[in-house]
């Protein structure tokens, strides 16, 4: 073949697979059903106990223990979203399974709902429309879609979620609050004083494990602000934290956590208050143990951190401007970190959720992450 011939036969294959990314290979493989959501919720099978996430077991005794998502709306919605090698693919069909059983589901049949093949490029709050749902069940779903050019995706793995006592009208589906334990970044000894600087604030509690030889009264500080000599502030001012508890200590090596005192201001009628599985909590960075002379590490010193659950790997930005960099580190982390109320509030002055509060930190959320407090 001549040579001309040839490179025009390379070009016009090229142009080709430019054109049609899909030619020539397997075009189901290139559309994938990722990120599926119930009630806007995309870990629906979410389980926890006492704050911390457990393993998630697909049994109605296992959603009922500890704290779990519990969908108490008679017609949920699903979302999903569709993953495609071309940025510019749209979704033009759907077909959404739902079955109360898992053999059902894993045979690709929906006893409960077969949406069929909707012609559709909803991807977002899709309303249920099968046979009624009863409370307390566990159902399963997945679903699959069609792109503009026909090629059509696998189903989606399967996902579950656990009905509650159903609601009249509509109830907003929401995750329980989650703890993250986390040690002092610093933890520096001097005379009879240990200070623990975790790095950051955060709305949290404490919890010290501490040996000592005998009955003995120690003195723990916590505070957000610290002195030009490097101590807590001790009147820090306006409505910046500070609290100190005496703690006594027994013989041996003991597990101690400090219960906060509550703030008549942020505990009122109209408050948001903190669910009896968590308990109070205070925004923190540093802590003071004075009186305690033993060894101290920094694993004995352990704050958990309480917030909404967050992806941190969600959202990312690095620029070569180093203050533009603190900037979004700062903004992403308050975000994540104002969240401990599991609503939107005006901060710890009132825990109260202010409309216009409320909006800016929703608009400020939907940058960060891709799942939201109630609002």
């Amino acid at each position: 073949m001549n040579e001309h011939i040839i490179i025009k036969v390379v070009k016009v294959f090229l142009l080709i697979c430019v054109a049609y990314p899909t030619y020539g290979q397997g075009a189901r493989s290139k559309l994938k059903v990722v990120n599926t959501h119930c009630d806007l919720l995309r870990q629906s099978d979410y389980q926890s106990l006492q704050g911390y996430r457990l393993q998630s077991e697909w049994t109605p005794q296992a959603f009922e223990q500890g704290e779990s998502v519990v969908v108490k709306n008679k017609v949920p919605v699903f979302g999903w979203i569709m993953n495609a090698r071309n940025t510019s693919t749209r979704q033009q069909y759907y077909q959404l399974l739902l079955a109360d059983n898992l053999e059902d589901i894993m045979e690709d049949r929906g006893n409960l709902w077969n949406s069929g093949k909707v012609w559709s490029s909803e991807s977002t709050a899709v309303l249920y429309g099968g046979n009624d749902l009863r409370s307390g069940n566990l159902y399963y779903w997945k679903v699959k879609v069609w792109d503009e050019q026909g090629n059509e995706s696998e189903f989606s793995p399967v996902s579950c979620f656990y009905t509650g006592q159903f609601v009249d009208g509509y109830e907003t589906t929401t995750y329980p609050l989650q703890r993250t334990d986390q040690v002092p970044k610093k933890l520096i000894k001097k005379d009879q004083e240990y200070f623990a600087d975790f790095g950051k604030a955060a709305f949290g509690q404490l919890r010290l494990n501490i040996d000592s030889p005998v009955a003995d009264t120690i003195l723990v500080r916590f505070g957000e602000k610290i002195t030009s000599e490097g101590q807590i502030d001790r009147n820090p001012g306006g409505t910046i934290r500070y609290q100190e508890y005496k703690l006594s200590l027994s013989p041996g090596t003991n597990t101690y956590r400090i219960k906060f005192r509550k703030d008549r201001q942020n505990t009122g009628r109209s408050a948001i208050l903190m669910p009896d599985y968590i308990g109070e909590v205070l925004p923190f960075r540093y802590v003071e143990i004075e009186g305690y002379d033993y060894p101290l590490h920094q694993a004995d010193v352990q704050r958990s951190m309480v917030h909404y659950p967050f992806d941190d790997k969600a959202s990312y930005f690095r620029s070569s401007n180093e203050i533009l960099n603190q900037v979004w580190d700062l903004s992403k982390y308050s975000i994540k970190a104002t969240s401990f109320a599991g609503i939107y509030v005006d901060g710890d002055r009132e825990r109260i959720p202010y409309e216009a509060d409320a909006l800016i930190n929703q608009l400020c959320h939907y940058c960060v992450d891709n799942e939201f407090p109630e609002n």
